[in-house]
């Protein structure tokens, strides 16, 4: 009798903790290996290239690039907030460091910000969100790690440069790939590169500099090559190749830069918030 008693408890203490750990679960909505959740958003990219069309009646192309929005918080609200006030902006590039952790947690806050844009917003992959679980969280919620479109006759390449997080393997970024992507086209007079980690960075792998470099300057019809991860505002360029490589400030530094691009000649001009 004893002995079934206790079997009996053992049974009830057994069915408590299930379902108390079962109901628990809502709340523990992230995870640090959760990718995806019911309410996470998804195909940011594309859906915002829809939404932006691929302006063949546009002569004039105006964009608005930043990154590192990594715990910046606060200053993507301002950014938000700063970049509703303006006209004339075509669409919005964030060019990596979305998170600081790459977890969906983190990834999911800066995209419920982003959404509040009046204009079509693009992510580029950076180092930080290639962390734990964080590739196939943007995947998931962006797209491609490298894609590419078209807008007003300009080609925009948007791709992967975070060497550092593939063990400088010599794959990335993807030099077949940008070679392909550079060749002439229909519709399109002029290229310009976004990816997150600059070519001068130790985060690049330095056996692909020349080769990146060499890539676009030998590019017809190539403007500049943008990029984020130093969280300030530079200009260089790199050997003896002409190409401009423009590196914009972070979020968290209250900037980002104003591009424009007339008759296959870009200016851009940095602004505060």
């Amino acid at each position: 009798m004893i002995r079934e008693k206790a079997i009996r408890l053992a049974i009830q203490v057994t069915f408590i903790l299930f379902i108390s750990v079962f109901s628990g679960c809502s709340d523990f909505e992230y995870s640090p290996n959760q990718i995806f959740s019911k309410n996470s958003y998804r195909d940011l990219n594309a859906i915002n290239l829809n939404k932006l069309g691929d302006g063949q009646q546009d002569d004039t192309v105006r964009f608005i690039i930043t990154g590192d929005t990594q715990r910046s918080h606060n200053e993507t609200v301002n950014f938000y907030k700063k970049v509703n006030t303006m006209t004339g902006i075509d669409f919005v590039i964030v060019a990596g460091d979305i998170t600081e952790f790459g977890n969906l947690k983190e990834m999911q806050w800066v995209a419920e910000n982003l959404t509040k844009l009046n204009r079509p917003f693009l992510a580029v992959i950076g180092n930080h969100d290639l962390t734990s679980r964080g590739r196939d969280a943007f995947q998931h919620m962006y797209g491609k790690l490298n894609y590419s479109f078209v807008y007003g006759g300009v080609k925009f390449i948007c791709h992967d440069t975070n060497s550092r997080e593939y063990n400088f393997n010599g794959q990335v970024p993807n030099i077949p790939w940008l070679k392909k992507e550079l060749e002439p086209q229909p519709h399109v007079e002029s290229y310009v590169a976004i990816s997150h980690v600059p070519p001068t960075s130790p985060d690049f792998d330095q056996n692909l500099e020349y080769d990146y470099a060499s890539t676009f300057s030998n590019a017809g019809g190539f403007l500049t090559s943008f990029h984020a991860h130093n969280h300030v505002f530079e200009e260089f360029t790199v050997g003896n190749f002409e190409t401009p490589f423009v590196v914009t400030s972070a979020i968290g530094k209250n900037e980002f830069l104003l591009v424009e691009i007339v008759n296959n000649k870009l200016s851009f001009e940095q602004i505060s918030f």
